[in-house]
């Protein structure tokens, strides 16, 4: 055979099969194509983008939520301290009202009669004075003495009560 007969019936071949399959030796040499699933990857990297972002937004506020629930559990649990100490303090006052209430020893000596009733045990606490007590001022602290016993004012709250204390000199 001729050698240019060969060079012409493989250069024929050469080209029908490249007519012939343009695709598949496109897709040999590693070609690239110009959209992926036909822009359905594009689609859904925004939707994960959109979910994820509204998923942060979502937990923030949750995150927010529970601070101010917290916040407010703290000040419902302050508030009831509060109301809690003064019932406490109301219902002892009405249920053990008068003088000599507070000092169990103080009690029971006004109740025995086994002190004057003018006289108290040191230390205890009062409410109330009883009558005929006068203020008397004592290097600068005001004092009341009613008979023989003195009384020194102290704060409570809003309210004033009175310990028994011995004779200022």
């Amino acid at each position: 055979m001729n050698p240019t007969r060969i060079l012409t019936i493989a250069g024929a071949l050469l080209m029908a099969s490249v007519i012939a399959a343009p695709a598949s030796a496109f897709q040999v040499r590693g070609g690239a194509r110009t959209s992926v699933n036909n822009g359905n990857w594009q689609n859904a990297h925004e939707t994960n983008v959109a979910t994820r972002q509204e998923n942060r937004t979502t937990r923030e506020s949750n995150r927010q939520n529970t601070v101010q629930q917290v916040s407010n559990n703290r000040t419902n649990a302050a508030e009831n301290v509060s109301n809690n100490r003064t019932n406490a303090v109301n219902n002892y006052n009405d249920n053990h009202g008068g003088w000599y209430n507070d000092h169990p020893v103080a009690t029971a000596a006004a109740v025995t009669g086994a002190v004057v009733a003018t006289a108290a045990v040191v230390g205890s606490i009062v409410h109330s004075l009883p009558p005929s007590c006068s203020a008397m001022s004592v290097n600068g602290v005001t004092y009341q003495q009613c008979g023989s016993t003195w009384y020194q004012p102290q704060y409570a709250g809003t309210s004033v009560q009175y310990v028994v204390v011995n004779p200022p000199r």
